[in-house]
């Protein structure tokens, strides 16, 4: 989910603020600690080996990406995934276990050799991300002897919602599969899962379970985004481990008379939902498709927000006024997403990043979206055409190198196995980096059914009048409850 996919999270106040806050780039290399996830003893970066990234901004409003000495920071070492086996996505033999554990063999040359054609891509990358895709497309091209076009659509819901039922659609597109409910049953999608060399749950692990919608595999996974806590070091000397010691830190820092706050969170409800989701089981049971906003869990989730982190942040709620505290140097932490990695450096900020601590001993579990590559209904029309797309689709998901320098030079979070706790190639990212990939496998990912859509609005709604009118969490969950159920 990049930076224009997150406006359908935010409110409709914070929509036009984000846009403009949140220009992409790169990071240095932060210290989360160990290769283990534990946190750091103090707030200095370790050395990092290698080159590292920086955003450069020119002012037009893309984002130019650059490496420091103009070269990747690839490793060129093989890398295993998280079950021990070779990722390899150049045309090398892969070994997935089925399910009675025995070596089952795909190879992706048979797949090479089954491209004889194009297909047509769509999607929203902004510039630089756009750049970069091309280059990793050619290469993909040439290789495969394959002619795969790529083209930058912004208004992407309304061209594929027109244009895929109208036959004129693309084979394949990428977006955040939270459109995966809306989409299949529209018909807009098709069912590859009969058709792949790979085992999606051998590579993406329960990622492969987001893009799988009624039996039907409808797409593959390559990124994730979430929220995790960025540290300003000019105030955290050492990362905290649980979200008490978070407090306790703001606490010492809090000081609104001269304009510093112990904390920052946009109050939207897809920033909040750590905790609710954390504490209880959060808006949704995607299983049963009934709400659980007034779960008890729920509840203390939002709860322990407004009696415990509200009274520190900025009292306005909206992104904007978070956001810019934070980047004036006025506060110690801020929940946010990795879209905000090149930032921290643009505001001559050293920032650190942890995945939310454990709060009462209960670990936040906040939502998570995958960036996926979406499995069209065009792709039925023509053999060739569904042939290219989907062995291009299962290359770029599956070559650890190509998701190394997405990760690296786009903040892009990788979700495939090799990047994991377990997985030998997570030590090639950056500690911030890493610090996200952690909060993916701690958080819940959106449901993608498509009633769904219509929570947004009444949960966040109803949390600002608890923050801003003193109402009952209770009753104000209760009531956003009877304004969805009333638009389903």
């Amino acid at each position: 989910m990049r930076r224009r996919q997150l406006l359908r999270y935010v409110g409709a106040g914070s929509g036009a603020s984000l846009l403009a806050g949140c220009t992409e780039g790169s990071d240095e290399q932060l210290d989360l600690g160990e290769d283990d996830g534990e946190s750091a003893d103090d707030g200095a970066s370790d050395d990092q080996e290698g080159d590292e990234n920086e955003g450069v901004d020119d002012g037009d409003g893309e984002d130019d990406v650059e490496d420091g000495n103009g070269e990747d920071d690839a490793v060129t070492e093989d890398n295993e995934d998280g079950n021990g086996e070779d990722d390899v996505g150049n045309g090398a033999d892969e070994d997935v276990s089925d399910e009675n554990g025995e070596q089952e063999e795909h190879d992706d040359q048979d797949r090479r050799d089954e491209v004889d054609g194009g297909a047509e891509l769509w999607h929203t990358f902004t510039a630089g991300e756009s750049d970069q895709f091309d280059s990793i497309l050619e290469t993909f091209n040439t290789e495969y002897d394959a002619t795969i076009t790529a083209e930058e659509v912004g208004d992407l819901e309304d061209r594929t919602q027109s244009a895929i039922p109208a036959g004129d659609g693309p084979e394949l597109f990428i977006w955040a599969h939270d459109w995966i409910g809306n989409y299949h049953e529209n018909g807009f999608l098709s069912d590859q899962g009969g058709n792949l060399t790979i085992d999606p749950t051998a590579h993406f692990g329960n990622s492969a379970d987001v893009v799988t919608y009624d039996g039907d595999v409808v797409g593959l996974p390559f990124a994730g985004e979430t929220v995790a806590l960025a540290c300003n070091r000019e105030y955290v000397a050492t990362l905290p481990e649980t979200f008490e010691e978070v407090l306790e830190i703001a606490a010492n820092h809090h000081d609104p008379a001269n304009n510093v706050y112990g904390f920052c969170w946009p109050q939207d409800a897809y920033h909040v939902s750590a905790m609710p989701h954390g504490f209880g089981p959060g808006y949704y049971d995607e299983d049963s498709g009934e709400l659980t906003l007034t779960d008890e869990g729920t509840v203390a989730g939002f709860e322990y927000i407004v009696d415990n982190v509200w009274e520190y942040m900025p009292q306005d709620p909206d992104f904007q006024v978070q956001q810019e505290t934070f980047f004036q140097g006025q506060s110690p932490f801020y929940v946010t997403g990795p879209w905000n990695l090149g930032n921290f450096e643009n505001n001559g900020l050293e920032v650190d990043v942890i995945p939310l601590p454990d709060a009462q001993g209960i670990t936040p579990s906040p939502f998570t979206g995958l960036q996926l590559f979406y499995f069209t209904a065009a792709m039925g029309q023509d053999p060739n055409q569904e042939a290219a797309a989907l062995a291009f689709a299962e290359w770029f998901t599956t070559d650890v190198d190509v998701l190394r320098e997405l990760a690296l030079e786009q903040e892009f979070i990788p979700v495939h196995e090799a990047f994991g706790l377990d997985g030998t190639a997570r030590r090639d990212l950056p500690q911030s980096t890493q610090a996200f990939s952690i909060a993916l496998e701690q958080g819940t990912p959106m449901p993608t059914a498509p009633e769904f859509q219509n929570i947004w609005e009444p949960v966040e709604t109803e949390w600002r009048n608890v923050l801003n009118g003193g109402r009952d969490v209770a009753q104000a969950m209760a009531d956003a409850e009877k304004q969805i159920r009333d638009a389903w």
